[in-house]
């Protein structure tokens, strides 16, 4: 065999095989990344006339890409509008920045009565994707928004309460001017799901993978 073609078969084994090893690496299934706690329908925050939004951390053990947003909300009869919104902010001195640095419409939104009707309201359990998956910094303090309005009249959805909650209290601002933060003394109840992101090292290690399933080809080719 002519060493033209011997290259040719090895850099096309090398390159599957990193395709593969690649490939695998990319298709993780979400999971849970950050728990903030199950509702207890004690209580909740008006979300239609207020943004709502509550503190998050995530490790790079667990996982930093964040895809789907998981919360509960009691709800008056007919409320929602079918308008969802999402903004993701940094902390600022324990309360959410000026500015999102990310925002959006949430995808795939499923909304699920839960049966429970604390206080005459109906209990909702949401879910939906980002619009775009998003690669967050681990332990770091992040802050989740939600409204769910397509107005800032006050329709009364409230985004339901945990006890005891993780991190700060909830801040809030009327109106979404995102310039007047309050804190509202609540820890709201919600879960993110999403997948861990590998380290450049895990990269390089798969490459090396690769590598080395081309040097065995190259091997047995000329035996």
């Amino acid at each position: 065999m002519k060493t033209s073609t011997v290259l040719k078969k090895l850099s096309i084994v090398s390159a599957g095989a990193t395709s593969i090893a690649l490939a695998t690496m990319g298709t993780a299934s979400a999971s849970i990344i950050f728990d903030g706690g199950g509702p207890d329908q004690k209580d909740g925050s008006e979300m239609t006339k207020w943004v709502q939004t509550q503190d998050f951390i995530l490790s790079q053990d667990i996982g930093t890409r964040l895809t789907d947003v998981h919360f509960w909300t009691l709800e008056a009869p007919g409320a929602w509008d079918g308008t969802l919104d999402y903004f993701v902010f940094a902390n600022a001195g324990g309360q959410p920045a000026s500015t999102p640095f990310a925002q959006g419409a949430g995808a795939n939104v499923v909304k699920t009565a839960t049966g429970n009707q604390p206080f005459g309201f109906n209990e909702y359990a949401y879910s939906f994707d980002l619009q775009t998956p998003l690669d967050l910094s681990a332990n770091t303090t992040y802050w989740l928004g939600l409204h769910l309005s397509s107005n800032f009249d006050q329709d009364d959805i409230y985004w339901g309460t945990t006890t005891p909650g993780v991190g700060s209290k909830g801040q809030e601002s009327e109106g979404g001017t995102f310039n007047n933060w309050s804190n509202n003394g609540q820890h709201h109840a919600f879960y993110l799901t999403g997948q861990k992101v590998p380290e450049p090292a895990s990269v390089l290690g798969l490459l090396a993978i690769g590598a080395l399933g081309a040097g065995a080809a190259w091997k047995r080719k000329l035996k």
